[in-house]
């Protein structure tokens, strides 16, 4: 194995993982550059991974096999709105779909606490204003069939005044039913190359070829308006590693879990919209087989943000539909949800109830917390862990970004003032706090699932992710919390786009009742699997190397919202039938009791999807510490948020810690990016996969 490069571009650092030949992996971690250029970012990491190795840039980037990226730059452009001027074209009289949205549209996405506020529930600013939707008059059946053919001549002057009037960058095309015949839409596409060849074009039938037109026209339309902008990112980014010695592909990270050529990013920039929280649960995945854990919950908490995914035995769990700015839309995307929930969160006392309250405002980067320094005056989860003593002020980030001890107590006891407290009691009152909002979202992801969360172990990562864990799992009553590679926690994320497997999917629009006719559901899938064989050669993959996963969406015939995404065992297998409405049952049955089942109600199979696979091969080799048992690297006093009480608490080196070696809590792992806080009763263990395992007590 050569070189194995994963990058992705945080809010306030840029990670980058390299995976050496003999399987070890290395670390950087560099300041964003959000404000300039985010590539300036990707460099300096890059160039950080060279010199940590000891090799000039260009003969490491020469020896990389692939480096692959997760970016958050689509996702910031709609939250911005400084996408492309984008225009739209749809079937005559269907051109407010946009605006009308769904009964939802005033509240999709918005946290809890803003739904029911009227004054501050509104729909979302256009990305296509009403001027810039053009209507294009033609017409086809829900079964393909065309009733009325373009009328190209219109289309032609429809486009020209989008072009020539409002100055369009990019063109979104959604025709009605045209997921059952593209037609219409391809020969829209011609024209518009025509007339505009370096014009940016997002066809719905390629998007999202699914039933829901609104939902379908949201996708078409943010994939042209991130289009422009993800493609010239991307391009650079390619180019600038290639001027300087990259000789592998380079690929780009997707929202469902896997890696594609940066070609067909390019032309479909919708699939990397938050691909980094999805590099995470992949890479949560990956490390959970290798130690056995075929249930995890996967965490990732950073400076302004906890993320939550499910590894459901031994697979991550996928979602299909999606919320970007209050805009819904369809496509398939590890299933990871978010809450304001960080170290930068900050601690207000709410005027209403003279309560305490922490998030969802972020002192993000800059101030930052108090500690860091920079002006920052509120209290943040970061600064209460400074005055707890879970986090050494002069150690953080391996002491290159000292904190000021003083400005966080400082703070913290302004809050406390409030309150009346003193700053100890507030300060284990913001992780108490804190602690209580995750482990509630990993309630709403489990147990509102049907999923037990004790069965589960939680894999805490980010850079806040390990100081905390403790409290958070115990509330929760999980037995074992793992911190995924030790130090390589932090950067997991990176981790988990640099082991990402290819992956290529491909979805299509049918119908099939119960008992399915075996014959056309064959053909249908024959006809998908040949596509998708087809489009992977043209990105150059080899179909040889290439596993093949099959897989059907049913509900109940009326249904529209619920849908049950299950595998497709071989159409010629014995009782197919029988076996794949069993499989429906128990799973319906899982997620909404057995007394929502509807024995005669009739079940549809209404879409199918065709997954491409080639694996990379990421087997790690940790180097362990040599020498005898590891002794404590030194001491202090922790006020423990359970206990209210100051305890000596030991402070171990992680890089001292060998498999087998374990330590009883109190005490504090120090690692150069992030701490791991073992709570009293608590014991942590260093496992042989370069993990440090966590148990609490029952």
């Amino acid at each position: 194995m050569d070189y194995v490069v994963g990058v992705d571009i945080g809010g306030t650092f840029t990670d980058c993982v390299a995976l050496t030949p003999d399987r070890r992996i290395v670390h950087a971690k560099t300041p964003s550059t959000h404000a300039t250029d985010p590539g300036e970012g990707v460099m300096a990491g890059v160039s950080e991974l060279a010199e940590a190795l000891g090799r000039p840039l260009s003969d490491f980037l020469g020896a990389c096999g692939r480096v692959s990226h997760g970016t958050t730059i689509g996702t910031n452009l709609v939250v911005e709105r400084k996408g492309a001027r984008t225009g739209l074209l749809t079937t005559a009289g269907h051109e407010d779909a946009l605006s009308m949205m769904r009964g939802g549209g005033r509240t999709a996405g918005l946290p809890f606490e803003q739904v029911f506020s009227v004054q501050r529930t509104a729909k979302p600013e256009p990305l296509v204003p009403r001027e810039r939707i053009g209507a294009v008059f033609e017409r086809v059946d829900r079964d393909g069939r065309v009733v009325a053919p373009l009328d190209e001549a219109r289309a032609r002057r429809t486009l020209g005044e989008l072009l020539s009037t409002h100055r369009i960058e990019a063109l979104a095309i959604c025709l009605l039913w045209s997921f059952r015949n593209p037609a219409h839409e391809r020969r829209l596409a011609e024209i518009a190359r025509e007339l505009a060849p370096d014009l940016f074009v997002s066809l719905s039938c390629e998007v999202s070829p699914q039933l829901g037109e609104y939902e379908r026209a949201v996708a078409t339309v943010i994939n042209a308006y991130i289009g422009p902008a993800s493609a010239r990112y991307l391009r650079t980014t390619a180019s600038r590693l290639s001027e300087r010695g990259l000789a592998g592909p380079f690929l780009v990270m997707q929202a469902n879990g896997g890696v594609i050529p940066v070609g067909a990013a390019e032309r479909a920039p919708l699939i990397t919209l938050d691909s980094g929280p999805a590099g995470g649960l992949a890479g949560v995945a990956k490390l959970a087989g290798a130690a056995g854990h075929g249930n995890v919950i996967a965490t990732d908490m950073g400076g302004t943000s906890f993320d939550v995914g499910l590894v459901v035995a031994g697979r991550p769990v996928i979602a299909e539909t999606c919320v970007l700015g209050q805009y819904t839309y369809r496509a398939p995307h590890l299933d990871v949800r978010s809450i304001a929930c960080g170290g930068g969160s900050i601690a207000w006392v709410d005027p209403h109830t003279a309560s305490l309250r922490v998030g969802p405002h972020s002192a993000g980067s800059d101030p930052g917390p108090a500690a860091y320094g920079r002006g920052g005056r509120e209290p943040t989860v970061t600064d209460a862990d400074v005055v707890l003593g879970l986090v050494r002020a002069d150690g953080f980030l391996d002491g290159r970004m000292p904190l000021d001890a003083a400005a966080a107590r400082a703070a913290v006891a302004r809050l406390g003032e409030r309150l009346g407290l003193d700053v100890e009691r507030t300060a284990a009152g913001i992780l108490q706090v804190n602690n209580a909002a995750a482990a509630n979202l990993i309630r709403q992801r489990t147990i509102q699932q049907g999923l037990d969360p004790r069965d589960f172990a939680i894999y805490a990562f980010g850079g806040a992710g390990p100081v905390h864990a403790f409290g958070f799992a115990d509330e929760l009553g999980v037995k074992t919390v793992v911190i995924p590679l030790g130090n390589g926690a932090s950067t997991l994320s990176a981790y988990g786009v640099a082991a990402s497997d290819m992956q290529l999917f491909f979805d299509q629009a049918c119908e099939f009742h119960f008992p399915l006719q075996l014959e056309p559901l064959q053909a249908a899938l024959g006809a998908l699997e040949a596509r998708a064989l087809a489009a992977a050669r043209d990105q150059g993959l080899e179909p040889s190397r290439l596993t093949t996963e099959r897989t059907g969406f049913f509900r109940y015939r009326g249904q529209y919202f619920q849908s049950l995404a299950l595998p497709l065992p071989d159409v010629r297998a014995a009782n197919f039938n029988a076996a794949l409405r069993g499989r429906f049952n128990a799973e319906y049955a899982r997620l909404y009791g057995e007394g929502a089942l509807v024995m005669r109600q009739d079940v549809e199979l209404f879409s199918l999807r065709v997954r491409l696979v080639e694996p990379l091969e990421t087997g790690l080799a940790r180097p362990w510490a040599a020498g005898g048992p590891p002794r404590p690297a030194g001491g202090r006093a922790v006020f423990w948020p359970g206990e209210l009480a100051w305890r000596d608490t030991a402070v171990w080196k992680g890089t001292d810690l060998r498999p087998g070696d374990g330590l009883a809590g109190p005490a504090i792992v120090e690692l150069a990016h992030t701490t791991v806080a073992v709570a009293p009763g608590q014991r942590l263990t260093a496992d042989a996969h370069g993990n440090l395992v966590l148990d609490l007590p029952q």
